[in-house]
């Protein structure tokens, strides 16, 4: 019987005595775009290894009949939304490149400011972000020259498409499967105009440093229903600190021997660029589910996922670098 690239790579980590999990697991992609509209907003369809994952719409897309051109905004990010599609498990390949495409380019005419565009800030597959700057334009496949305003990569219109090949080493499988730490700060501060640089890969964890996420029939069923918000993340760091770790160990507490369904979003303040607020989100809700590893917590199902920049908890800064994780039976 033909075995999956993922079932065998999981059977490369037992060998190796590093965590795994024992149920299949879809991939995470998230992308981070932003939007022109006019006469409605922009549509786009994504491609991962060759094969259709989704279709998206940029609601937030300005609309440049009304008010203004997206380059000329100071504060981008209200024009600015992140999609989430899932890979099946069959379709990942480490090394698949995620080819993102303009559906409904239309545009004014010479002399209008009327136009529909999309802008794309960063992609990220399970974890693994890979900023505009790394990312690279196509037409039909021939590769052209990138079209960039500030750190936003442009597609301009339906003959190019956004190409992210997969970073050197591939793609990591699903956070399910292997969740590592991320460096504790990025290069970047979310308070600064630049683009963010990429993080350094994280070295892998020690053999049974972090607790696997196998069904464990003695754990007790879960009958929680929660969500746990995680508050004090510093600017300019995905950092667990004293407080946040605090928090962290009551989580674990009140999940206690139950075994349940864990979802960990992270988000980030309105400060700095979108690029790096994108990615200091998906790294404090990795660094978070990794400690509830650590601390021996259980899950059926387990992932971390960043929405990026957000003022939905507060006109503050502070208020907004949290995450939130939603514990569910």
């Amino acid at each position: 019987m033909k075995m999956s690239l993922r079932r065998a790579m999981l059977l490369a980590l037992m060998c190796t005595g590093l965590p795994y999990a024992a149920d299949a697991a879809d991939s995470t992609l998230v992308l981070v775009m932003g939007g022109e509209a006019y006469d409605g907003p922009p549509r786009f369809e994504v491609d991962f290894a060759g094969k259709p994952i989704g279709e998206g719409t940029v609601a937030a897309a300005i609309d440049t009949a009304e008010a203004g051109r997206f380059a000329d905004q100071k504060d981008k990010t209200p024009y600015v939304q992140s999609f989430t599609f899932a890979i099946p498990e069959e379709a990942f390949k480490p090394d698949g490149p995620v080819t993102v495409r303009f559906l409904n380019e239309a545009y004014g005419g010479e002399g209008s400011n009327r136009d529909r565009n999309l802008f794309l800030a960063s992609v990220t597959l399970n974890g693994r972000a890979i900023t505009a700057s790394g990312l690279s334009t196509e037409e039909g496949r021939r590769p052209v020259a990138n079209e960039m305003l500030g750190e936003f990569l442009v597609i301009p219109d339906g003959s190019k498409n956004a190409v992210s090949e997969a970073p050197e080493g591939g793609w990591p499988l699903p956070l399910l499967d292997v969740v590592e730490p991320v460096a504790s700060k990025v290069a970047v501060a979310e308070a600064a105009p630049a683009a963010a640089a990429e993080p350094a890969e994280p070295a892998a964890p020690a053999a049974g440093d972090i607790a696997a996420l196998d069904p464990d029939p003695e754990a007790s069923h879960c009958d929680l229903d929660e969500r746990y918000n995680v508050i004090g993340f510093n600017s300019n760091s995905n950092e667990l600190t004293p407080k946040l770790i605090e928090r962290l160990d009551q989580v674990a507490a009140d999940i206690g021997e139950r075994q349940c369904n864990v979802t960990v979003t992270g988000y980030s303040s309105k400060q700095g660029s979108i690029a790096s607020n994108a990615l200091f989100a998906i790294e404090r809700a990795q660094n978070s589910l990794q400690y509830l590893q650590r601390k021996g917590v259980k899950f059926i199902k387990a992932s971390a996922t960043g929405v990026g920049a957000t003022d939905e908890f507060g006109g503050d800064f502070a208020s907004n670098r949290r995450v939130v994780i939603t514990v569910t039976p």
